[in-house]
């Protein structure tokens, strides 16, 4: 092992140590094993066929895509029926989370926030929310979800800045606004090294209430070094849990699915698909049953995040999906 292997080693591992820390400090703050002696508590992923953005970032192969009327048409039929079914079944498989997670821009469609207002005003559901880069309307969009019975304090946002295309002041201000309305979120972005200056100011904008996450950047070609561990660590005191190396466990995910559009089922969003459908009927043995994962390793939060383990919870919640921690600081 070479020196600066050695010294990124030790780096991780101090940060490891420091994230057990907090999960203990985070057991202790709420008084429980979370998940101790409760019934199953179980989280639908959604991504429908809607392909497009629009941001125009310049990595993004979504913001090339011009989408077609009958392209958003199906796009709208399929996520009512997805609805419907969830309605349907929310009760009996003691699904309480629904977080939408779409190839693209979702939540500049009024259909989704039609949906996701009726279905938050059902006991069975206990929180919903979706991915958005936060360029819809915050007063049209919440005035479509009040009008469907939506509640607000249900709603959950994962908010994704993207420096190409908006500006921290504006960010920080519509994260600011919207918590102001009574919407739980967390913020976030991708880790590029050369962004770390933008990322630190941003965080100093947002309220400590909002939790910054920083996502590792796939295409670096390269590992981090120590002092870019550290200045990420300072912004996400979790940075270090994208760093880590996840081994691939289907046992720890048998109460979550991911469906997309046409009912195709997945354990989460990089792995194996079912040979059965989401409206082939018998929902509750898709939440049972062996998929084949066909993943080495999770290696991504939504990936590692979401599986049936102690850290998760205990960092994030009984809905770790949303990635809006218990205590935001970290500490």
């Amino acid at each position: 092992m070479d020196r600066q292997t050695d010294r990124l080693c030790s780096s991780l591992k101090r940060c490891e140590a420091e994230t057990k820390s907090r999960c203990a400090d985070s057991l202790a703050h709420c008084g429980e094993n979370p998940g101790a002696g409760q019934d199953p508590r179980r989280t639908v992923l959604y991504r429908g066929s809607l392909k497009s953005c629009n941001y125009q970032c310049s990595y993004c192969p979504f913001s090339k895509h011009r989408i077609s009327k009958r392209e958003l048409e199906d796009d709208r039929e399929q996520w009512f029926r997805f609805c419907e079914s969830l309605r349907e079944s929310a009760e009996d498989l003691s699904i309480r989370a629904l977080m939408v997670v779409p190839y693209g821009e979702a939540l500049i469609h009024p259909w989704y926030w039609e949906g996701l207002g009726g279905l938050t005003k059902w006991d069975a559901l206990e929180a919903a929310g979706a991915q958005t880069n936060l360029s819809f309307s915050a007063e049209r969009s919440l005035k479509i979800f009040d009008q469907f019975g939506g509640a607000r304090e249900k709603l959950r946002l994962w908010a994704s800045f993207h420096p190409e295309m908006t500006t921290c002041e504006e960010f920080a201000a519509k994260c600011i606004r919207l918590r102001r309305e009574g919407i739980l979120l967390c913020a976030g972005a991708v880790g590029v090294p050369g962004n770390v200056d933008l990322l630190r100011r941003l965080r100093e904008m947002l309220p400590d209430e909002i939790y910054l996450w920083i996502n590792k950047m796939d295409g670096l070609k390269r590992p981090y070094t120590e002092e870019e561990i550290r200045l990420f660590q300072s912004i996400d005191p979790y940075f270090d849990r994208e760093l880590r190396h996840v081994p691939a466990d289907e046992r720890l995910c048998f109460n979550r699915l991911f469906v997309e559009a046409d009912g195709k089922v997945r354990r989460c969003n990089i792995s194996g698909a079912s040979d059965k459908n989401w409206y082939g009927g018998h929902r509750k043995d898709l939440f049972e049953e062996s998929f084949l994962c066909r993943r080495k390793w999770c290696s991504c939060y939504l990936a590692y995040g979401l599986r049936e383990e102690e850290t998760n919870q205990a960092l994030f919640g009984p809905d770790p999906v949303f990635r809006i921690p218990r205590r935001p600081g970290g500490c």
